[in-house]
């Protein structure tokens, strides 16, 4: 019983605080009991602008030269001569290295006496084999008269097939030699070792008086020096997989170098690799992008790092708010009108209801007399600053940017008020006096709040119980 009389008095209480509310003064009709108005959530707007907008992939890479030489020997010798030094301008053809050629002139001596000795053997062994035909068809006549027997004819004929493979051998020898002698010659042209590019010797690696050794399969051999063509410089990006989709050949773009990092240096898309590259204890896959340096801007050298940005799309005349405008809702947060909206556009596109459930829809908040609207957008193109809106808002709309938690708690129809920032920003462009018909105004609303917080105190206490 106790209980249920609490309960009828909480009602009556709820019951005059609601009429009280609804009673008004005769004087300024304003109610006996003030109840507090919606508190609204300060915000930051800003301005859609209109004109161009780019998107870019953004990679670091390495400058290398398009041409680079590695010098090396293909004979086994000791360097007698080295005219260059690392830095020095030199033409195609220039003198870089000179090797030691004595024991190859001395080789080259001997090739050719073995090849004049075989000369002379081929002679003899021609001699052998005519010798060797008169005597098979003196052979021949005497078997038609039975004055030879049949095993003396068939080993003179033995005697002849011998003399001829001899002829042959030596023949064969003497090719081989002559081939040896060709490259004897080829090998001691090759101790003169000339520029086969225009350039700069950027590194030696060798010095005068050491013995340079070729290459095999495991061994690389001595490279003696490194020349360089300076007047076409590369980049080679490395492009995270997400994005080497959007890089293709012929795209402009801008190297920013370590040293000068203000300063861009144009450059262009030549190739991009079919295969991706991961690195040793990384789960990073990069795929390598050339990128032809188009400027002879002497700063750039090889070996320097750079971050390269390649413009994939581009839009001259877009509409654009700040990245901080558009918001990710819920399918749930939003009005049912914005879902049928979001799901009209994707109504082509194959996915499950579960799926469809989870996705995130991106909208605007533009302010209205005061009060947000939430608006379905499109976006297009960004960047790091700016996003392309190609629905949903117009350039004459105030789009609210922030902040973050202001953005957080936002909601369609929510009130809301601009930071001091703004207001301040927009004070600016009032007159004198308006701004003291302001200050007046605000002063008054100050002084009735007042008198209205003591009326509110003073009901408050008369219906305490």
């Amino acid at each position: 019983m106790k209980g249920v009389l609490t309960l009828l008095v909480l009602i009556a209480i709820g019951a005059g605080i609601f009429a009280l509310g609804s009673l008004r003064r005769g004087s300024d009709d304003k109610p006996f009991l003030h109840v507090a108005d919606e508190v609204a959530l300060t915000v930051k707007v800003a301005k859609p602008e209109r004109g161009e907008i780019i998107r870019l992939v953004q990679s670091p890479g390495d400058v290398e030269a398009v041409l680079e030489v590695d010098i090396s020997s293909e004979v086994v010798a000791k360097i007698e001569e080295m005219p260059v030094e690392e830095g020095d301008v030199v033409k195609e053809s220039d003198l870089l290295c000179r090797l030691d050629d004595k024991n190859l002139r001395a080789e080259l001596e001997s090739a050719t006496e073995r090849i004049a000795q075989l000369r002379a053997a081929i002679l003899q062994a021609e001699a052998d084999v005519e010798k060797a035909d008169r005597d098979c068809e003196r052979q021949k006549r005497l078997s038609e008269s039975d004055a030879t027997s049949r095993i003396e004819m068939l080993d003179y004929l033995t005697v002849r097939k011998k003399a001829r493979a001899v002829l042959d051998m030596r023949k064969h020898e003497l090719a081989q030699a002559e081939a040896m002698l060709k490259r004897l010659k080829e090998d001691l042209k090759r101790t003169i070792i000339t520029s086969p590019i225009d350039g700069v010797v950027a590194k030696i690696n060798a010095k005068q008086g050491e013995v340079v050794v070729t290459g095999t399969m495991n061994n690389p051999g001595t490279v003696i020096m490194t020349v360089t063509d300076l007047s076409k410089m590369q980049v080679r990006a490395r492009v995270d997989e997400v994005e080497i989709p959007l890089v293709k050949s012929g795209q402009r773009a801008r190297v920013y170098l370590q040293s000068d990092p203000d300063k861009p240096v144009p450059a262009r898309v030549v190739r991009v690799a079919s295969k991706g590259i991961k690195p040793l204890g990384r789960d990073v896959v990069t795929f390598e992008a050339i990128l032809e340096v188009l400027s002879n801007d002497e700063r750039i050298k090889p070996g320097m790092t750079a971050n390269v940005e390649v413009e994939v799309d581009k839009s001259e005349d877009a509409i654009t708010v700040p990245v901080e405008a558009v918001v990710h809702r819920m399918r749930k947060e939003l009005d049912e009108k914005i879902v049928e909206q979001f799901d009209k556009r994707q109504e082509n596109l194959d996915l499950s209801e579960r799926a469809r459930q989870a996705q995130y829809i991106k909208v605007v908040y533009v302010m209205e007399d005061d009060v947000a609207k939430v608006r379905l957008i499109e976006p297009g193109i960004a960047d790091s600053r700016r996003v392309e809106l190609r629905g949903g808002a117009t350039i004459d709309d105030v789009v609210i940017i922030g902040p973050y938690r202001s953005l957080d708690q936002i909601k369609d129809g929510k009130k809301v008020a601009l930071a001091d920032k703004d207001e301040a920003k927009e004070g600016k462009d009032k007159s004198g006096a308006e701004e003291e018909a302001e200050e007046q105004r605000k002063a008054e609303e100050d002084q009735q709040s007042t008198d209205d917080n003591e009326e509110e105190q003073t009901v408050a206490a008369s219906t305490t119980p």
